[in-house]
């Protein structure tokens, strides 16, 4: 079982790898991070596209998934707890983990750097769903890494895909009738996945953004999914996740973390998410000035992200790229990153699962 190190106390993290694409050296290096509840084997329909496109595939499994080490107490008490501080701490310190798997990764398996005018070689990070949280931590909190660390992805990262992020990473509220997942903590853990994976598999109507998000408007009758509706559903909107047999989810989902931890990281405080993604994304001065200007300096500036959202996705996630896509616009454009948006439209929240050869030429594209 493959893992690598993330830190000096032990932890580590498991990853599969497809290997370099045979007979290329300066190929482009994809790391998939997963969403809740789903681990990194829900990209495996991706694995035999990817070497005709020159990519090589890394799927990553985060702390309290299957081969990576659990949470400890003291993490699990920091979720817990009150403080704000504590709650940025352990959101902080799984970000870190992630720059570390990167720079272990590049190091380890000698990974090409980026070569800026073949436009080939380095790593893109894509996440997806309730994974943007922790890898946007990455970027919110990279004053923190080592040095070495920060140079190496200075060279080697390209670029960070946010693929329908859930509504965690805001920092707010969605609307009532938009909000489609309702966690019910003391159901058992296997209620609790089948609940998510309905909600989150479903199709729903297709979401354009509206005019303004403050105040949200009223979403009066309730976005729905399509199967709850009064007409008869197309089979292809039928949920992704009521597709799959039981032996299949099961293969792809870890009830455990629903027992606590999941519903500590979707309870912390707003103030947690929200800075961190004004750090990622709106304003990424986050290093210490070393010049005596008393000018903070960006970290990474040269890395794009690439948003894709999907159309038909849950409420939760749709809310999320009409914010982002808003926050962003007013951000001052001296200081926030390089985004570009990107729909996908009659695509729910498993794309990548209904559709994985579109899906890995979309993202040859993109990296």
């Amino acid at each position: 079982m493959p893992t690598a190190p993330v830190d000096d106390n032990g932890t580590v993290l498991y990853f599969e790898d497809s290997g370099a694409p045979p007979g290329s050296t300066d190929y482009v290096t994809l790391v998939l991070v997963h969403g809740t509840c789903f681990h990194s084997a829900v990209y495996r329909p991706m694995i035999p596209f990817f070497a005709e496109h020159d990519l090589r595939l890394v799927l990553l499994n985060l702390r309290d998934y299957p081969g990576s080490t659990l949470l400890s107490p003291e993490d699990v008490n920091d979720l817990r707890g009150p403080s704000e501080e504590a709650q940025a701490r352990a959101i902080k310190n799984r970000g870190l983990e992630i720059a570390a798997f990167l720079r272990w990764f590049i190091e380890f398996q000698c990974i090409p750097p980026i070569e800026g005018a073949a436009g080939t070689g380095g790593v893109s990070l894509l996440a997806w769903s309730g994974g943007t949280c922790p890898t946007a931590a990455m970027f919110a909190h990279a004053d923190k890494l080592p040095v070495e660390t920060r140079k190496l992805l200075d060279t080697h990262l390209r670029s960070y895909i946010m693929y329908d992020p859930s509504g965690t990473i805001i920092g707010q509220p969605r609307p009532p009738g938009l909000t489609v997942l309702h966690p019910r903590r003391h159901a058992s853990l296997d209620e609790q996945v089948a609940d998510m994976a309905l909600a989150v598999g479903s199709y729903y109507p297709p979401f354009t953004f509206p005019a303004h998000i403050d105040p949200p408007p009223v979403y009066d009758p309730p976005r729905r999914a399509l199967h709850l509706g009064p007409d008869p559903v197309d089979p292809k909107h039928t949920p992704t996740t009521s597709r799959m047999s039981p032996e299949v989810l099961r293969s792809l989902t870890n009830p455990a973390v629903m027992a606590e931890n999941q519903h500590l990281i979707w309870t912390l405080s707003y103030n947690v998410y929200r800075e961190n993604l004004r750090r990622c994304l709106y304003d990424c001065r986050v290093l210490d000035d070393n010049d005596g200007s008393g000018v903070p300096k960006k970290v990474w500036p040269n890395v794009r992200v690439q948003y894709i959202w999907c159309d038909m996705t849950a409420g939760d996630c749709a809310w999320t790229a009409a914010v982002i896509h808003s926050q962003w616009n007013a951000a001052d454009p001296e200081h926030r990153r390089q985004v570009e948006f990107h729909k996908l439209e009659g695509a729910n929240h498993f794309y990548h699962w209904e559709e994985p050869e579109k899906f890995v030429e979309l993202l040859a594209g993109l990296v």
